[in-house]
């Protein structure tokens, strides 16, 4: 008889249907014991992945696995509030688990440790939440004293070249895109060559979830921003910081060229060098730059080009770290 967790009390195990052989009974019969409103694991893991998306780690730290060889939760009374609310009152829209998050005093947190003497965890909204009473310092922060200093996914970095550049191509749906040359092989598997792909063609300015994976031959400038192989679940992602990634973003054909598009667009918008270091780290950054940075950026721009000085940007920790 097809059936699901024993574990999940609330919900019958056992799938009462007709014909038990009949696959589309089978997983609709599943598809409806996932949704059900009272079955707990399911709500619990969509706020747990939304909050790990915004903090880098979820309140469980293991997403996939909720089970004995699983991670404990944190804070376990603030899993169930949120899946409460979420399945409640929000009605199980994402957009505003998202706003509730992120407009929380424990979201808006700053990650520096200046003055950081007594920690004190909560969680609060506009819609209150239960409180938690002080922890003692934990160096990890798995209490969310403070933010977590998270760098930014891969796909993000890409976007956010081409947003800054303004070349981004804001085009929703259709066919994902290749970003690379593709050749038949000798044997089943063609040659992939990343190197050979137009950096400046329509495909190369689609957004990062458009891209096209090819599950067993990564893109190398992807790959050393730790994006996943498609062949590979990954339920949490790497976030390392290497030689590696420093020398892609510095030598990519990809961030060459739209570090060179970000110097025209300067250029078009103001004159002056210095009037250009400071659009460069508004649309960079969003903040001007300090009178130092002013200075010796407008001197490094006079002497090795715009682009340069655009390319330097993109490779700052201020760009590619989340504070």
């Amino acid at each position: 008889m097809p059936g699901a967790l024993t574990s999940v009390s609330a919900l019958p195990a056992k799938f009462e249907i007709a014909d038990p052989q009949d696959e589309g009974a089978r997983r609709a019969a599943l598809a409806c014991w996932l949704a059900h409103p009272d079955n707990p694991m399911t709500w619990r893991s969509i706020v747990n992945r939304v909050w790990h998306y915004h903090f880098g780690r979820g309140l469980v730290e293991t997403p996939n696995d909720f089970g004995k060889m699983g991670g404990r939760p944190s804070h376990p009374e603030l899993l169930d509030w949120l899946a409460v609310w979420f399945r409640d009152d929000a009605r199980g829209s994402l957009k505003q688990l998202h706003r509730l998050i992120v407009t929380s005093s424990t979201y808006r947190q700053s990650s520096t440790l200046v003055g950081r003497v007594s920690p004190r965890v909560h969680f609060s909204s506009e819609q209150g939440s239960p409180g938690v009473s002080p922890h003692p310092f934990d160096q990890d922060n798995r209490l969310l004293w403070r933010m977590n200093r998270t760098r930014l996914d891969a796909e993000q970095v890409r976007d956010a070249i081409l947003q800054i550049s303004d070349g981004l191509d804001l085009r929703m749906g259709g066919p994902s895109d290749l970003q690379f040359d593709l050749q038949p092989g000798i044997h089943v598997t063609p040659k992939v060559d990343y190197s050979k792909f137009d950096v400046d063609s329509p495909a190369a300015r689609r957004r990062g979830v458009y891209r096209f994976l090819f599950r067993t031959l990564p893109d190398p400038f992807m790959d050393a921003l730790d994006c996943p192989s498609g062949d590979q679940l990954t339920p949490v992602r790497n976030a390392s910081v290497t030689v590696q990634q420093a020398l892609a973003m510095w030598n990519n054909a990809f961030v060459a060229h739209y570090a060179g598009r970000f110097a025209a667009r300067l250029e078009s918008l103001a004159k002056a060098r210095q009037e250009q270091v400071a659009l460069a780290y508004e649309s960079a950054l969003s903040r001007p730059p300090s009178p130092t940075e002013s200075e010796e950026l407008t001197a490094y721009g006079e002497k090795h080009g715009l682009a340069n000085l655009c390319r330097l940007i993109f490779n700052s920790n201020e760009f590619m770290f989340v504070n």
